[in-house]
C-alpha cells in the first residue's frame, strides 16, 4: 500500500520525533508528499536556515504536484467540508492528491479529513 504523508507527521519527523521516524521507516519507501506540504512547511519555518533546511529535505521525497483534476477535486473538498467541517485551503488538495492518485493519507489530523468519504486514512497514534 502506498501512502501520501500529511505536513504534522513531517513536522514531528524534523523535531527528530522517534515515534514519528519508526512510522514513516514502517512505510518502507512507500510514500510521497503532496507539494502543498512544502508551503506549509515554509510557513511554518523561523527563519533562512529553517528554509533551506526544508528545501534539502524535500528534494529527498518523491512529490505529487498538482494537475487540473487535483485542483477540481481540492475545490469540491472544500466546497463540501469548509463550512460543515473546517478542513483548510491547503488540507484540501492535501486530501485530493491522495484520492487522485489512489494513495492512503497518513496523518494525525482526523478531525480535517475523516469525513472525507473517498479517502483512505491511516492514522498513528504515536
Amino acid at each position: 500500500m502506498a501512502y501520501l504523508v500529511d505536513t504534522d507527521i513531517l513536522v514531528d519527523l524534523t523535531r527528530n520525533n522517534q515515534a514519528a521516524i519508526d512510522f514513516i521507516d514502517g512505510l518502507n519507501n512507500e510514500w510521497s508528499i503532496s507539494a502543498i506540504t512544502g508551503l506549509e512547511l515554509i510557513v511554518g519555518a523561523k527563519n533562512n536556515r529553517e528554509v533551506a533546511e526544508i528545501d534539502r529535505l524535500l528534494a529527498t521525497f518523491d512529490t505529487i504536484h498538482l494537475t487540473e483534476m487535483i485542483e477540481r477535486r481540492a475545490y469540491g473538498v472544500l466546497k463540501r467540508y469548509a463550512k460543515s467541517h473546517g478542513i483548510g485551503t491547503f488540507d484540501s488538495p492535501i486530501a485530493a492528491s491522495a484520492i487522485e492518485e489512489g494513495l492512503t493519507l497518513a496523518t494525525r489530523n482526523r478531525k480535517h479529513f475523516a469525513m472525507i468519504a473517498d479517502s483512505s486514512l491511516e492514522l498513528p497514534t504515536y
